[in-house]
C-alpha cells in the first residue's frame, strides 16, 4: 500500500513557514543569530512544535519589509 499524495493545501502550507536554517540564509545572517533572535523576541510568527521551530513567513516578509522602510527614513 503506498502513502497517500500530498494535497494542495498540505504542499502550501510548507511555503507559509521558513525554518530557522531557511530564515538565516534569507535574510543573510548565521543560524546562530536567528536563534538568538528568536530567543529574545525580536522575530515575529515565530511557532513551536516541541523541539521544532517554524517562522511564518507573511509575517517576517512584513516585519523586514516594515524595517527596511524604518531604515530608510534615517
Amino acid at each position: 500500500m503506498s502513502a497517500p499524495a500530498n494535497t494542495k493545501a498540505e504542499a502550501s502550507s510548507d511555503e507559509d513557514f521558513f525554518t530557522p536554517e531557511e530564515l538565516a540564509a534569507y535574510l543573510r545572517i548565521s543560524r546562530k543569530t536567528v536563534y538568538g533572535l528568536i530567543r529574545d523576541g525580536g522575530i515575529p510568527g515565530v511557532k513551536r512544535f516541541k523541539r521544532i521551530l517554524r517562522i511564518y513567513r507573511p509575517a517576517v516578509l512584513e516585519w523586514a519589509a516594515a524595517d527596511k522602510k524604518h531604515k530608510q527614513k534615517r
